[in-house]
Protein backbone atom coordinates (compact mmCIF):
# COMPACT_ATOMS: atom_id res chain seq x y z
CA UNK A 1 0.00 0.00 0.00
CA UNK A 2 1.38 3.40 -0.99
CA UNK A 3 0.82 6.01 1.76
CA UNK A 4 -1.34 9.01 0.94
CA UNK A 5 1.54 11.39 1.78
CA UNK A 6 4.16 9.62 -0.37
CA UNK A 7 5.35 11.24 -3.60
CA UNK A 8 5.33 9.58 -7.01
CA UNK A 9 8.10 9.95 -9.61
CA UNK A 10 5.61 11.46 -12.05
CA UNK A 11 4.84 14.37 -9.70
CA UNK A 12 7.32 17.00 -10.83
CA UNK A 13 8.21 20.08 -8.80
CA UNK A 14 8.06 23.63 -10.13
CA UNK A 15 11.09 25.27 -11.72
CA UNK A 16 13.38 27.54 -9.70
CA UNK A 17 13.23 30.26 -12.37
CA UNK A 18 9.58 30.77 -11.38
CA UNK A 19 10.80 32.43 -8.15
CA UNK A 20 10.98 36.22 -7.98
CA UNK A 21 11.67 38.96 -5.43
CA UNK A 22 8.58 40.63 -4.00
CA UNK A 23 8.95 43.92 -2.16
CA UNK A 24 6.55 44.85 0.63
CA UNK A 25 6.35 46.66 3.96
CA UNK A 26 8.27 43.82 5.62
CA UNK A 27 11.09 43.96 3.07
CA UNK A 28 11.92 41.51 0.26
CA UNK A 29 10.33 38.09 0.27
CA UNK A 30 10.27 35.03 -1.95
CA UNK A 31 7.44 34.85 -4.47
CA UNK A 32 6.26 33.21 -7.69
CA UNK A 33 5.71 34.72 -11.09
CA UNK A 34 1.95 34.65 -11.66
CA UNK A 35 1.45 33.79 -7.99
CA UNK A 36 -1.85 32.22 -6.93
CA UNK A 37 -3.56 32.62 -3.53
CA UNK A 38 -3.13 28.89 -2.83
CA UNK A 39 0.67 29.27 -3.11
CA UNK A 40 0.77 30.74 0.41
CA UNK A 41 -0.40 29.30 3.71
CA UNK A 42 -1.07 30.64 7.19
CA UNK A 43 -1.46 34.17 8.50
CA UNK A 44 2.19 34.90 7.67
CA UNK A 45 1.73 33.92 4.04
CA UNK A 46 4.46 31.29 3.87
CA UNK A 47 5.31 30.36 0.27
CA UNK A 48 4.68 26.65 -0.40
CA UNK A 49 6.60 24.61 -2.96
CA UNK A 50 4.70 23.94 -6.18
CA UNK A 51 4.47 20.32 -7.30
CA UNK A 52 2.19 18.32 -9.57
CA UNK A 53 -0.65 16.30 -8.05
CA UNK A 54 -0.55 12.97 -9.90
CA UNK A 55 -0.69 10.09 -7.39
CA UNK A 56 -0.27 6.75 -9.15
CA UNK A 57 1.86 8.17 -11.99
CA UNK A 58 5.32 6.62 -12.12
CA UNK A 59 6.93 4.90 -9.14
CA UNK A 60 6.10 5.54 -5.48
CA UNK A 61 8.87 7.36 -3.58
CA UNK A 62 8.36 6.12 -0.05
CA UNK A 63 11.18 8.22 1.40
CA UNK A 64 9.84 11.50 -0.02
CA UNK A 65 6.72 13.22 1.30
CA UNK A 66 4.53 15.07 -1.20
CA UNK A 67 4.54 18.70 0.07
CA UNK A 68 0.87 19.39 -0.64
CA UNK A 69 -0.53 16.10 0.66
CA UNK A 70 1.73 16.30 3.72
CA UNK A 71 0.33 19.76 4.43
CA UNK A 72 -3.27 18.63 3.97
CA UNK A 73 -2.84 15.59 6.21
CA UNK A 74 -0.99 17.48 8.94
CA UNK A 75 -3.26 20.53 8.93
CA UNK A 76 -6.57 18.63 8.70
CA UNK A 77 -5.40 15.74 10.95
CA UNK A 78 -5.83 13.04 8.31
CA UNK A 79 -4.20 9.61 8.35
CA UNK A 80 -0.86 9.74 6.54
CA UNK A 81 -1.48 6.28 5.03
CA UNK A 82 -5.08 6.33 3.77
CA UNK A 83 -5.96 10.04 3.86
CA UNK A 84 -9.05 9.37 5.97
CA UNK A 85 -9.72 10.85 9.43
CA UNK A 86 -6.95 10.17 11.97
CA UNK A 87 -7.83 8.38 15.20
CA UNK A 88 -8.73 10.47 18.24
CA UNK A 89 -9.96 9.34 21.65
CA UNK A 90 -10.01 10.76 25.20
CA UNK A 91 -6.19 10.62 25.33
CA UNK A 92 -5.75 12.48 22.06
CA UNK A 93 -4.64 11.93 18.48
CA UNK A 94 -2.68 8.87 17.33
CA UNK A 95 0.94 9.53 16.26
CA UNK A 96 4.17 7.61 15.74
CA UNK A 97 7.41 9.28 16.81
CA UNK A 98 11.13 8.50 17.05
CA UNK A 99 14.15 10.46 18.27
CA UNK A 100 15.42 13.19 15.95
CA UNK A 101 18.45 15.51 16.30
CA UNK A 102 16.30 18.54 17.18
CA UNK A 103 14.20 16.76 19.84
CA UNK A 104 14.22 18.22 23.38
CA UNK A 105 15.36 16.24 26.46
CA UNK A 106 11.68 15.79 27.32
CA UNK A 107 11.10 13.61 24.20
CA UNK A 108 8.50 12.55 23.22
CA UNK A 109 6.86 15.43 25.12
CA UNK A 110 7.25 18.66 23.09
CA UNK A 111 8.90 16.91 20.15
CA UNK A 112 8.43 18.34 16.66
CA UNK A 113 7.12 16.16 13.87
CA UNK A 114 6.38 16.48 10.18
CA UNK A 115 4.72 13.05 10.11
CA UNK A 116 0.92 13.39 10.15
CA UNK A 117 -1.21 11.29 12.51
CA UNK A 118 -2.70 7.88 11.71
CA UNK A 119 -5.91 5.93 11.97
CA UNK A 120 -5.95 2.80 14.13
CA UNK A 121 -6.15 0.55 11.07
CA UNK A 122 -2.80 1.75 9.73
CA UNK A 123 -0.57 2.42 12.74
CA UNK A 124 0.59 -1.22 13.04
CA UNK A 125 0.96 -1.52 9.26
CA UNK A 126 3.23 1.54 9.25
CA UNK A 127 5.48 0.08 11.94
CA UNK A 128 5.73 -3.26 10.15
CA UNK A 129 6.17 -2.10 6.55
CA UNK A 130 8.22 1.12 6.74
CA UNK A 131 11.98 0.28 6.41
CA UNK A 132 13.01 3.36 8.40
CA UNK A 133 10.75 2.56 11.33
CA UNK A 134 11.98 -1.03 11.55
CA UNK A 135 15.55 0.17 12.25
CA UNK A 136 14.84 2.61 15.08
CA UNK A 137 12.93 2.86 18.35
CA UNK A 138 9.40 3.98 17.57
CA UNK A 139 6.77 5.06 20.07
CA UNK A 140 3.02 4.94 19.59
CA UNK A 141 1.58 8.09 21.11
CA UNK A 142 -1.70 9.69 22.02
CA UNK A 143 -1.35 13.46 21.86
CA UNK A 144 -3.95 15.78 23.36
CA UNK A 145 -2.38 18.98 22.02
CA UNK A 146 -0.64 18.61 18.64
CA UNK A 147 0.07 22.34 18.25
CA UNK A 148 0.82 23.82 14.83
CA UNK A 149 4.43 24.96 15.20
CA UNK A 150 6.09 25.93 11.93
CA UNK A 151 7.60 24.71 8.68
CA UNK A 152 10.72 23.36 7.07
CA UNK A 153 11.90 24.03 3.55
CA UNK A 154 14.59 25.42 1.31
CA UNK A 155 16.09 28.72 2.57
CA UNK A 156 17.10 31.41 0.08
CA UNK A 157 19.42 34.43 0.31
CA UNK A 158 18.79 37.57 -1.72
CA UNK A 159 21.86 38.61 -3.74
CA UNK A 160 22.53 41.19 -6.44
CA UNK A 161 21.67 38.51 -9.00
CA UNK A 162 18.45 37.36 -7.31
CA UNK A 163 17.68 34.47 -4.97
CA UNK A 164 20.35 31.89 -4.19
CA UNK A 165 19.53 28.67 -2.36
CA UNK A 166 21.23 26.88 0.52
CA UNK A 167 22.01 23.16 0.60
CA UNK A 168 20.38 22.41 3.94
CA UNK A 169 16.72 22.81 4.81
CA UNK A 170 15.65 25.36 7.40
CA UNK A 171 13.32 24.53 10.31
CA UNK A 172 11.49 27.66 11.45
CA UNK A 173 8.59 28.40 13.81
CA UNK A 174 5.64 30.51 12.72
CA UNK A 175 6.42 34.17 13.37
CA UNK A 176 10.12 33.86 12.50
CA UNK A 177 11.27 36.88 10.44
CA UNK A 178 13.06 34.60 7.95
CA UNK A 179 9.90 32.76 6.88
CA UNK A 180 9.61 35.04 3.86
CA UNK A 181 12.89 33.66 2.52
CA UNK A 182 11.95 29.98 2.65
CA UNK A 183 10.19 27.79 0.09
CA UNK A 184 8.26 25.55 2.47
CA UNK A 185 7.71 21.82 1.96
CA UNK A 186 6.72 20.46 5.41
CA UNK A 187 4.25 21.53 8.07
CA UNK A 188 5.25 20.74 11.67
CA UNK A 189 3.33 20.18 14.86
CA UNK A 190 4.68 20.21 18.40
CA UNK A 191 3.43 17.24 20.41
CA UNK A 192 2.17 18.34 23.83
CA UNK A 193 0.35 16.42 26.56
CA UNK A 194 1.70 13.12 25.28
CA UNK A 195 0.83 9.62 26.50
CA UNK A 196 2.98 6.69 25.34
CA UNK A 197 0.70 3.76 24.48
CA UNK A 198 3.10 1.40 22.72
CA UNK A 199 6.40 1.02 20.94
CA UNK A 200 8.76 -1.23 19.06
CA UNK A 201 11.78 -1.41 16.79
CA UNK A 202 15.47 -1.22 17.65
CA UNK A 203 16.34 0.00 21.10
Amino acid sequence: MVPYVASWSGELAGFEDELVVQLGRGGPRLGYRNERPEDRIGSGGVLWGRIAQAPGVGRPQFDCLHPVRQYIAMYAMKCQVCGGPASKNKDGWLFLDWRKPHDPPTWPERSLTAMPPLCEAHVRLSMEECPHLSSTEVLVLRVRTPRLWGISGTPYTLTADGWRTHERDALLPFGDPDLGKVLASRLYRELRNVTVVGGGGAG
